[in-house]
């Protein structure tokens, strides 16, 4: 073995050992006992489920505050930078909780105090879709928690992961995708998300909401949501749309253009139409139990 190629191994044995003890690190600060006294709402549900649209639902309310999709309960690193621009809570100031946070846990706490002081409102919640994998780890160190499990008809859900994302923002332009997913990896996505959330039905802190239902019957629909987390009613929570402050901000959310819109029922059943016959025999063969399951089928022979 020549010098060089000595070198260079070890080179690669210092950066896996390095690789290695960040993840030992980041993995006890993730489990790090801590339990929190606030009582945030938190949303999750399979991508394309209509957790935006509740997003922004949720924080046009004038006790809460739910900004940009976060991945703060998911087992992965924290950027300052990231958070600055989707929160404006300067990086610094990130920098200096993480550092001084023993937790995950704590400084999801203490991030989003900082953000309810900043939004001047009294609760937060968050938004993001995997929240629905780590419901185990939520309650745990979030015990007075309310989640909020966004649930649409797997059929449409799939026709839109398919072709998610359709766009992206390069140099600050937005370019059109022609995004093709395959279709048994987005059903295996329904299926598996879906299956994660329904473990805590009957758990007091657990709710179920209907996508079908907030787009038939948005105050009713929103009646009953806030009256399960503990929130009054207000009927400018209909006028989520005209928002355009801060976590609304159009240069933030370029690739979700709907949060602007009033709400629609253009998306529901596009299964009939997106779907082939073939496509439609493979989503009956994986997931045809859960979609009967759901209520969205009686049977297999739609």
């Amino acid at each position: 073995m020549n010098t060089s190629t000595t070198l260079a191994l070890r080179r690669l044995g210092r950066l896996l050992m390095g690789n290695k003890k960040r993840v030992r690190r980041n993995s006890a600060w993730r489990l790090h006992d801590y339990t929190s006294k606030s009582s945030p709402v938190i949303v999750g549900g399979c991508g394309r489920s209509g957790t935006t649209l509740l997003r922004v639902i949720l924080d046009t309310h004038s006790h809460l505050c739910c900004g940009m999709e976060s991945n703060l309960f998911l087992p992965r690193s924290i950027k300052p930078k990231v958070m600055e621009f989707k929160y404006e809570i300067p990086a610094t100031d990130v920098a200096r909780m993480l550092d001084t946070c023993d937790s995950q846990a704590e400084f999801i706490d203490q991030f989003f105090a900082a953000y309810c002081t900043k939004c001047n409102k009294q609760r937060w919640a968050e938004k993001t879709p995997n929240n629905i994998l780590h419901m185990d780890y939520i309650f745990k160190h979030f015990p007075e928690a309310r989640f909020i499990h966004m649930i649409r008809d797997g059929r449409d859900t799939v026709c839109s992961l398919r072709t998610h994302p359709s766009r992206k923002v390069i140099d600050g332009k937005v370019i059109e995708l022609n995004t093709r997913n395959p279709i048994e990896d987005c059903i295996a996505r329904w299926v598996t998300t879906v299956n994660a959330g329904l473990r805590y039905r009957g758990d007091p802190r657990y709710y179920e909401l209907r996508y079908e239902d907030l787009i038939r019957d948005d105050e009713t629909t929103l009646k009953g949501l806030f009256a399960f987390v503990g929130e009054p009613w207000e009927p400018s929570i209909l006028d989520y749309h005209r928002n355009r402050d801060g976590s609304r901000d159009a240069t933030k959310n370029a690739l979700h253009p709907g949060i602007h819109k009033p709400i629609t029922k253009t998306s529901e059943g596009r299964w009939h139409k997106d779907l082939s016959k073939e496509e439609m025999d493979v989503f009956k063969k994986s997931a045809g139990e859960l979609l009967i399951k759901l209520g969205y089928a009686e049977n297999n022979d739609w």
